[in-house]
C-alpha cells in the first residue's frame, strides 16, 4: 500500500471511529401514533344541537391524540444528559395539523438531566395538573371517561375539570425520584401577550400506589392579581385483579383571557333551567375503576362538577362513562365505550350520550 492510500484509510478507520462513538453517545428516535374513532353524539333536548355521527381523531375522547415526533438524547458525559423533543399533532380524519394548526402543538422543548440533581426542561410542554389528571381516569385522560373533556352548553364551549393541557415559553425543574417521591415547579412569563403562568406538583409512587397533587395559578397581566387558581389530586392504587382511581379537582378565581395556563377557554357562561351565569368558581370529583381480563382492560368511572358564580348561583353536570379495550398488540388496540350525562345540565349539552369505537396503532 503506497503512503497516500495508507493516509486515506487511516482518515476513513478514524472517522468510523469517531462516528462509532458518536452514535454510542446519542441517540435519536422517530416515533408516531394513529388513533381514530367512529362516534354517535345524542344532543341533550335543549341543548340547540342535534344527534349527529362523526369520525374523529383520538384527540376527541380517544385513547390518544395522533401525532408524530422525535426525541433525542446525547450523553455529555458523568451522567449528564441534553434532551429534546419535537412533538407534532395531527387530526388523521382530515390530515390537518392539530392545535390550531401549530409546527409542533404538542410539545417542544430542550433540557438538560441528571440522574442525581434532576431535569431542567424549556419550551411548550404539558402542564402539571395534566399528568394528575391521568392518575384518576381509568384510561389516562383518554376516552369518553376523560373528565377533561368539555362539554358543548347551548353551543359554547364549556370546560368540565380544566385540562389545557399545555402551556408556551415554560421553564420547567423537576428533582430526581427520592425514594419515591418528586417535586415539579413551572413558570412561564406572559411577555406581555399573556398572563405569567405558574404550576408546582408534588407526586409519590412505590409498587402499586400513586399519588400526586398540582397547584397552577396565572398573574393578570393587566391587574396583577392571581386567577385561574386550580389544585388537582389524583390517586390510585392498584390491587391487582382491579385498580381503583379517583381525584378531585377545585378551581376558583376563573377569569377569561389569560392566553397561556390552565385555563384558556374564552366562556364560562352556564346555560340550564335557571337563569343563565357566568361560572367563578369549577370544584370537581371522579372515582373509577380498571379491571383487566386476558387482552381486555375494562373500565368504569363517574365525574362531576359544580359550576358557582360569585353570587351563589350554581348548576351541576356529571358524567358516567363505560369502557373497554382489546389488545392486538403492544402498540395496537381497538376500544369502545359510552358516557351518560347526568345534572342539571345534562338536557344543555351536546354530549348528553356518547358512543364511540375506535383503533389506535403506535410505533
Amino acid at each position: 500500500m503506497n503512503a497516500p492510500t495508507f493516509r486515506i484509510g487511516l482518515l476513513a478507520a478514524a472517522v468510523l471511529l469517531a462516528a462509532g462513538g458518536a452514535q454510542a453517545q446519542s441517540s435519536v428516535v422517530l416515533y408516531g401514533l394513529v388513533d381514530l374513532a367512529v362516534d354517535h353524539y345524542k344532543a341533550g333536548s335543549a341543548s340547540g344541537a342535534g344527534n349527529v355521527w362523526k369520525m374523529n381523531d383520538g384527540v376527541v375522547n380517544g385513547l390518544n391524540g395522533s401525532r408524530w415526533g422525535v426525541r433525542v438524547s446525547e450523553d455529555l458525559g458523568g451522567g449528564l444528559k441534553a434532551n429534546a423533543v419535537l412533538e407534532s399533532g395531527l387530526s388523521a380524519d382530515t390530515g390537518a395539523l392539530g392545535q390550531g394548526g401549530l409546527a409542533f402543538g404538542r410539545q417542544v422543548f430542550v433540557g438538560l438531566s441528571q440522574a442525581s440533581l434532576g431535569e431542567l426542561r424549556v419550551g411548550r410542554q404539558y402542564i402539571l395538573s395534566d399528568s394528575v389528571m391521568g392518575l384518576t381516569n381509568p384510561y389516562g385522560n383518554g376516552s369518553v371517561a376523560n373528565q377533561g373533556t368539555a362539554s358543548t352548553n347551548a353551543g359554547r364551549n364549556l370546560p368540565f375539570w380544566l385540562n389545557a393541557p399545555r402551556a408556551n415559553n415554560v421553564v420547567q425543574l423537576a428533582t430526581p425520584n427520592l425514594g419515591g417521591f418528586t417535586g415539579t415547579l413551572q413558570v412561564a412569563p406572559g411577555e406581555g401577550s399573556a398572563d405569567r403562568f405558574h404550576g408546582v406538583k408534588l407526586g409519590f409512587g412505590s409498587g402499586p400506589f400513586n399519588i400526586a397533587a398540582s397547584y397552577e395559578w396565572n398573574k393578570s397581566r393587566t391587574t396583577g392579581e392571581d386567577t385561574n387558581k386550580s389544585f388537582t389530586f389524583g390517586a390510585n392504587y392498584n390491587f391487582g385483579p382491579v385498580k381503583l382511581l379517583g381525584g378531585i379537582q377545585m378551581n376558583q378565581d376563573l377569569a377569561l383571557g389569560a392566553g397561556n395556563g390552565a385555563f384558556t377557554g374564552n366562556n364560562l357562561l352556564v346555560t340550564y333551567s335557571g337563569p343563565a351565569f357566568t361560572a367563578y368558581e369549577i370544584n370537581g370529583y371522579s372515582i373509577g375503576v380498571q379491571v383487566p381480563v386476558d387482552r381486555f382492560t375494562f373500565g368504569a368511572n363517574y365525574s362531576g362538577v359544580k359550576y358557582e358564580n360569585a353570587a351563589g348561583a350554581n348548576a351541576t353536570l356529571g358524567k358516567a362513562a363505560l369502557m373497554g379495550w382489546y389488545t392486538l398488540s403492544k402498540s395496537t388496540f381497538l376500544y369502545s365505550g359510552v358516557s351518560f350525562s347526568t345534572g342539571d345540565l345534562k338536557d344543555y349539552i351536546a354530549e348528553n350520550r356518547v358512543f364511540q369505537a375506535g383503533i389506535r396503532m403506535a410505533w
